[in-house]
């Protein structure tokens, strides 16, 4: 204790980092002081309470300086004793892994008030894991001082048949216990108040021999407390971030008493990685701080920690008996007491315990009974897979791997230009043009029912682009009206300031082969120009120019391109990242053969449709009803009469505009258009989805968990029509628009409904 700044609050930040550490094993090394121990003891949390040491949801449990309830003849355990039973009593359902005292157990370190404070721990032991070290209080000098009540009372002795209990330095002041929580090992050190050189060594030696798990330290003295709730290193702190923490990557999250309030900071290690230094003492508070804990409640799955700060005594009187001190103290829930932290723990543990992804599986693996089509874009489903960021050609063949013969042909649609860069277009202006209806803005919108008309035979317009391109294609599609009105002469300019002009292609004697017909043309350029002008200067024959479309390109193909990008848990390590789009309508399919099998399933029995997919971070421009997978046709054409319309294909997998899944199918059976819909899918993440129909009713998983809102109507089949099966879009009136914008990984269509268990990949 030292009330030159006492604070309270043990660093969440740091804590809750520590519990969500990525995975690690490794044997326990026996040191000076230890014994045996490995990981096969298992469950090495040891106590009772039923802890469950593989769920990625527990508690750390922190104790700050307890001096003042063990002063002399004014002693009073009863505030520890509620503390130890609340810890007991909730260890099963918070799940908490281990307690750690931060020293100063008791105010002089006499005979009397150390053994005191050890019958009071005798509640806690072999019921909860525990650690305790020396504060200033109950000891002097540094941890060469030999014996001493502390030691008697507190020493390796205490801890030997501790599950938890690593070793202990020669001198019995400094230790270590290695607690399994979250399905892995942690390494947890005990440091006295005054660490020797010797201690130095060896607390340097515990870390070497568990170079593998990600390390809490905790001591008496660390940080300080400044200003608004932060900390920096005192004195001795700095020789112990020098001496040890700076350079072992391992120690992420270090944890003091000593000082008040509580505070936080974090610290750059030479690995340049943070390291999260807290302060936690409620000592100044009434009463001493009541026996009052902290809890680190670490959540794996959400990748967050939340941490809350109470004293179990003051929480168990009868609330109409408590003073005015207690009511203020039972619970504190200020920004430094009670708050939330998110980690990326595998990428902080990185350095030392690297996350192994697991290898890709064969297709024998994932093709069970059942299987009706199974497509993966890597060598096995896709010839040209292996090159990052590579286009994948119109005409590319994606193998159906169950040998069905459901194989995929890959399209390349509204775009009659390679590369086509209208996306990039952010202004477009005209010599004349028909507002609002006939402007030249509908030249890119990719709807060739609208059109540019302009009352003269010549006129130009200029496309402005977001940043400069290299431009090497075009193509003009004709508009509704008279064919007079069509451009015969033009020439296409490049321009980097709008107002000097370089002529890139000129073309004389042009016919279109009628209306809404579109003519493609090829050019040489290098020069990358922000402009882009056509210049008409001859029609056909009319008084009025006309046009309905003007796409131009860099000529690459960025529709559809190849990625190793994948789901962790996914079979194959290769996707296929899609770019379709609105304005214009743009979109790259994969469509089935026509005679592929699937194509005329009816799936009367039940069926399961898995695919892997992911949206690109940021999540950019309009792409509201976007398709995933579908099959082609009209419900209408099936007979189908209560839907949303007869232009819906009979079975869809879309996104609406808020990102929530719409899966909308037609029955073969029922006269019906039962529609699931899901949360917002987040952007920048995979995610795993699976429909899943038992031939009475359609359920949708999202990353293993059931979806709210599936529907109860019967669903028996789906109503397809013999018409191909696709991936990348979905039809409206027999007409792709929009194609699906992200990444797509290995799809899988099973003719019965799979349990969670037996989809592509499990999610515990």
């Amino acid at each position: 204790m030292d009330n030159v700044g006492e604070q309270h609050g043990v660093g969440r930040r740091a804590l809750i980092q520590a519990a969500l550490a990525a995975p690690a094993v490794g044997a326990l090394s026996t040191l000076v002081g230890a014994s045996p121990a490995s990981a096969d003891d298992g469950h090495r949390s040891g106590g009772k309470g039923h802890f469950d040491e593989e769920s990625p949801r527990f508690a750390l449990a922190v104790l700050p300086d307890t001096q003042y309830l063990f002063d002399a003849d004014s002693a009073n355990p009863e505030p520890l004793l509620k503390t130890f039973d609340y810890l007991i009593q909730e260890r099963a359902d918070l799940n908490i892994a281990f307690m750690t005292h931060l020293g100063d157990v008791t105010e002089h370190g006499t005979e009397q008030e150390e053994t005191l404070a050890g019958r009071t721990f005798r509640a806690i032991d072999d019921k909860v894991p525990y650690s305790v070290l020396a504060g200033n209080h109950d000891v002097t000098s540094d941890d060469q001082r030999g014996k001493t009540p502390y030691l008697s009372v507190f020493g390796p002795q205490r801890f030997a048949k501790s599950p938890t209990f690593g070793g202990a330095s020669p001198d019995g002041y400094n230790s270590f216990h290695v607690v399994r929580a979250g399905g892995r090992e942690w390494l947890i050190l005990a440091l006295d108040w005054r660490l020797s050189d010797k201690g130095v060594q060896w607390a340097q030696g515990v870390i070497d021999a568990h170079r593998t798990l990600p390390v809490i330290l905790t001591t008496h003295e660390l940080v300080a407390p400044g200003d608004n709730g932060t900390a920096s290193l005192s004195a001795y702190g700095q020789q112990l971030w020098d001496g040890i923490i700076r350079r072992n990557d391992q120690i992420f999250l270090t944890l003091n008493g000593h000082f008040w309030p509580p505070a936080r900071t974090v610290l750059k290690n030479d690995a340049g990685n943070d390291v999260h230094a807290h302060i936690t003492n409620y000592q100044d508070r009434y009463y001493g701080g009541g026996g009052m804990i902290r809890l680190y409640h670490f959540d794996l799955v959400r990748n967050v920690v939340d941490v809350e700060t109470f004293s179990p005594w003051f929480l168990d009187h009868d609330p109409e008996r408590r003073s005015p001190l207690e009511a203020e103290t039972l619970e504190l829930t200020g920004p430094t007491d009670r708050f939330s932290v998110d980690i990326d723990f595998t990428a902080r543990f990185q350095g030392f315990a690297p996350v192994t992804p697991p290898p890709p599986r064969p297709v024998s693996a994932v093709t069970p009974k059942g299987t009706v089509a199974y497509w993966r874009f890597d060598a096995a489903g896709l010839t040209e897979a292996g090159t990052a960021g590579s286009p994948v050609a119109a005409g590319t063949v994606v193998r159906d791997l169950t040998g069905n013969g459901n194989n995929l042909t890959v399209q390349l649609l509204g775009t009659p230009v390679p590369g086509n860069l209208l996306s990039q277009v952010t202004a477009v202006t005209a010599s004349a043009e028909n507002a609002p209806n006939e402007s030249a803005a509908n030249l890119k919108d990719g709807n060739s029912s609208t059109k540019w008309l302009a009352f003269n035979p010549t006129g130009w317009v200029t496309y402005q682009l977001a940043k400069p391109a290299v431009v090497v294609q075009y193509a003009l599609t004709s508009a509704n009206d008279s064919p007079g009105r069509d451009p015969k002469d033009f020439t296409v300019q490049g321009s980097n300031d709008g107002s000097s002009w370089t002529d890139l292609d000129t073309r004389t004697g042009q016919t279109f082969s009628g209306r809404f017909a579109t003519n493609t043309y090829s050019f040489t350029n290098k020069t990358a120009y922000a402009y882009y002008r056509l210049n008409v200067t001859a029609n056909s024959g009319d008084s009025l120019i006309q046009l309905a479309d003007w796409s131009i390109g860099d000529g690459s193909n960025h529709l559809l391109t190849w990625s190793p990008d994948h789901h962790t848990g996914q079979p194959a390590h290769a996707s296929l990242r899609f770019d379709g789009g609105k304005s214009p309508n743009r979109a790259a399919i994969l469509e089935a053969v026509a005679n592929a099998p699937v194509n005329s399933m009816k799936f009367r029995s039940g069926y399961t449709i898995e695919a892997f997919i992911k949206l690109p971070e940021p999540f950019q421009g309009d792409h509201s009803w976007m398709g995933i997978l579908s099959w082609e046709g009209r419900s209408g054409d099936a007979g189908k009469t209560n839907g949303y319309s007869q232009d819906e294909p009979t079975c869809s997998l879309n996104l609406s505009p808020e990102r929530f899944l719409q899966y909308i199918v037609y029955p073969d059976v029922q006269n019906s258009s039962p529609t699931s819909w899901s949360h917002a899918l987040p952007p920048g993440e995979w995610t795993h989805i699976a429909v899943v129909n038992d031939g009475q009713a359609t359920v949708i998983y999202v990353n293993g968990s059931k979806i709210v809102r599936n529907p109860t109507q019967p669903s028996t089949g789906i109503a397809t029509l013999g018409k191909p099966f696709v991936i990348g879009a979905t039809q409206s009136a027999l007409q792709f628009g929009q194609g699906f914008y992200g990444w797509v990984g290995d799809v899988r269509i099973s003719s019965r409904a799979l349990r969670t268990s037996e989809f592509l990949t499990t999610f515990k």
